[in-house]
């Protein structure tokens, strides 16, 4: 954490009197504390946010380190769960977070029905935080067989209409910019509304047209004793709404944008003399780091501070005022876009071949020799069915600084422009104070309860030890391992274990002798439930309906659709499989062989086998020599044998070898490309050891059901 006491930056420079401790003494200190532990942030790209019933929620998750927007490097377990509008869980799944990214598939069965659901996604780290840093949005789910479209009804207008004094303070006699926010009671902005701002007398003496999101602002100098309404109309319907928040003594900011450096006015009309005696303490911080300037308006009543950007952390930048006693005075949020870069996609084009469209397109900025990611739907033109708020840009770099939720936010970071820029800062106007609370911030840091979770750890305790040898059998993600304890030992544990749906911990004892035997063990895994979030709920935004549906009484059974897609699945994975053999035959200049694991052949020797493919073994004399039948060459029968991608300079390793590890063996008896060593032919050798060490302590594995396992990354069928 860093404090910088920044240099004074006024027009005329003073010095003030020295004073004595007080509470705003405390305040940098505190917040470093507070911000001491690093946070995580993650972002979920969801295919859609639209979905019929039987479809799958496909997502990618980017966890970032909130500070330094860089991928995190530290969590490995993502808990994504669906909630329906009861707050109650539908389904879960654990996700397996390699270099900071990973993706799950969840299908809408038989448990969904028509209605909103909430997607949510957060690591077990998060939950040290009060702050909202995990991702969620809102699903809407439609059941084709319980549901229709009904004809709209007319219902009441209902506006909220809010007019904001920038840093919530607009002072008697002093110029004041007040953000202006009108909402339909979803939370959806009302747009382009154009209206007028009056005096009691009714005369005009401001004006305001909002953006497409209902957001605008408009600047006004209020007089004492004078009241003022904001006049504007919504579907030939008139509004007179008050305009608020002004005071004769107080404290105001405004902002100013001076291109490269920023201005903060801070007018003060204080008439106790104690009030203006005090110290005041001006905070710029970003959630990690800190700065901090004195503010006196003992001699004048306005205050000047020019900052440069390149001074002002990149992205937020949340100034706070506290006076002598430590309270927060005003709170403005600003964003500077310096030293935020952010990559353009150029325009997709596409083409149409047989039953697919390619999609080709170029990323601006973007460097092939550092780690890239890219997540892409792929939707209809005109579709209704992505309704989603937020890209990666809005929700790490805004959302997690804003107390309210924030319409189309990713719309101010796509191709970015002066005007988009001027209508964040007005987003960021009428937001108000930012999402850190400075009562938690001095009194409630963080204490450290979870940590980062890197997989599944579990803990092996012996009921009967007879034995200090244990094997464990491999998984996808994870290889087979051969343990060895102390005499003493009572237990041993293993972590970093990254199990997926189906998968089961497999142990087998190793006496003395060799033989395997199956062990009398208690096992314990962490974690071994999906923990709860644990924090206060985010405010979001829904899917801003274009139809309303009704749900019907009369309902047709779905199973038929659910068995199609179950058996779609098993159709790609033995379509992967069929990919692979075919992808490894095309590179082949000759014959390849697969073993699968009922394959009768996987009981032979090697020198069996290949005598049988036209060479000549000879294992007598207690070591493998071998020769081609045919020879290209006079001078060399003998093949070039390459084991797992290293070439056999001798034949030891082959004595004796058993075909049950072997996943495959190509053979080029031609030996092109080989040159001269390729007289024998080539012969490629590509093992699988755990599929014998599966056959080997088979019956003496004994099965643990792992609580809570990681979902398999789908994939799915490129025709």
């Amino acid at each position: 954490m860093k404090y910088l006491l920044l240099p004074f930056l006024l027009l005329t420079f003073y010095h003030t009197k020295a004073q004595p401790p007080s509470a705003v003494d405390d305040l940098v200190p505190a917040f470093e504390a507070y911000s001491e532990l690093p946070r995580e942030v993650v972002f979920v790209h969801l295919n859609k946010s639209v979905f019929i019933k039987g479809e799958g929620v496909g997502y990618k998750a980017y966890v970032l380190d909130k500070d330094t927007k860089k991928r995190s490097l530290e969590t490995k377990n993502l808990y994504c769960i669906i909630q329906d509008s009861l707050d109650r869980d539908v389904k879960k799944q654990l996700i397996r977070i390699e270099n900071g990214v990973g993706s799950g598939l969840i299908r809408l069965d038989s448990t969904f029905t028509t209605g909103s659901y909430r997607f949510k996604a957060y690591t077990n780290w998060m939950r040290n935080f009060s702050e909202a840093n995990y991702f969620e949005q809102e699903l809407t789910v439609i059941d084709p067989e319980k549901t229709e479209e009904i004809a709209t009804e007319e219902i009441e207008l209902q506006v909220d209409a809010q007019f904001l004094p920038e840093s919530g303070h607009a002072l008697v006699g002093v110029n004041s910019i007040y953000g202006v926010v009108i909402k339909d009671e979803k939370g959806f902005g009302f747009p382009f509304v154009e209206g007028k701002v009056e005096d009691e007398t009714g005369k005009a003496v401001a004006s305001f047209k909002l953006n497409s999101f209902g957001i605008g602002r408009f600047a006004l100098i209020p007089k004492q004793g004078i009241k003022y309404f904001a006049t504007f109309s919504i579907n030939n319907k008139d509004f007179k709404i008050p305009v608020g928040y002004i005071e004769k003594q107080g404290i105001s900011c405004t902002i100013q944008d001076l291109r490269d450096k920023l201005g903060l006015i801070l007018n003060a009309r204080l008439n106790q003399a104690n009030q203006k005696n005090q110290n005041y303490l001006l905070s710029i911080h970003n959630g990690d780091s800190i700065k901090a300037v004195d503010i006196s308006f003992a001699d004048q009543d306005q205050v000047i501070k020019v900052f440069p950007k390149q001074d002002l952390y990149p992205g937020i930048n949340v100034f706070t005022l506290f006076d002598q006693t430590g309270t927060p005075v005003f709170e403005r949020l600003y964003y500077n876009h310096k030293g935020v870069v952010t990559h353009a996609i150029e325009a997709a084009e596409h083409t149409f071949s047989n039953d697919s469209i390619k999609v080709s397109f170029s990323v601006k900025g973007i460097d092939p020799k550092y780690w890239n990611n890219l997540s892409v739907s792929v939707l209809p033109e005109n579709t209704e069915a992505y309704k989603g708020h937020h890209n990666l840009p809005s929700y790490t770099l805004l959302t997690p600084y804003l107390n309210g939720p924030v319409e189309n936010a990713s719309y101010y970071f796509i191709n970015p422009t002066p005007r988009k820029a001027y209508e964040l800062d007005n987003l960021l106007l009428t937001q108000g104070w930012s999402s850190y609370q400075w009562n938690t911030i001095k009194n409630k840091p963080p204490k450290y309860l979870f940590d980062f979770e890197k997989g599944i750890s579990y803990k092996v305790t012996f009921n009967e030890k007879r034995t200090n040898d244990y094997f464990i059998s491999p998984t996808k993600f994870n290889d087979s391992e051969f343990i060895s304890i102390a005499e003493e030992q009572e237990f041993f544990s293993r972590d970093n274990f990254f199990p997926i749906d189906g998968e089961k911990l497999q142990i087998a004892a190793i006496d003395k002798n060799g033989k395997s035997y199956q062990p009398k063990i208690f096992v314990q895994f962490k974690p071994s439930y999906t923990p709860p979030l644990g924090l206060n709920q985010v405010s979001i935004l829904g899917n801003k309906e274009g139809r309303i549906l009704k749900e019907v009484q009369e309902a047709t059974a779905f199973e038929g659709f659910y068995k199609v897609q179950m058996l779609d699945e098993v159709l790609l994975l033995e379509e992967s499989k069929k990919q692979r053999i075919e992808k490894i035959k095309n590179n082949s200049v000759g014959r390849v062989d697969f073993f699968e694991e009922d394959d009768w052949r996987r009981n032979m020797m090697l020198s069996t086998y290949l005598s049988s493919r036209g060479y000549a073994i000879d294992e007598s004399s207690g070591v493998f020599t071998i020769r081609a039948r045919n020879p290209n060459s006079l001078n060399n029968a003998t093949p070039l044998i390459i084991l797992d991608g290293v070439q056999l300079t001798n034949f030891t390793l082959l004595y004796r070898f058993a075909m049950d590890q072997v996943d495959y063996i190509e053979i080029n008896p031609s030996g092109v490309g080989a040159g001269i060593r390729g007289g024998g032919g080539v012969i490629r050798i590509v093992t699988d050891p755990a599929r014998a060490r599966r056959a080997q302590f088979g019956k003496s594995l004994i099965d643990y059901d792992i609580p809570i396992t990681f979902t398999s990354d789908k994939r799915f069928y490129n025709p």
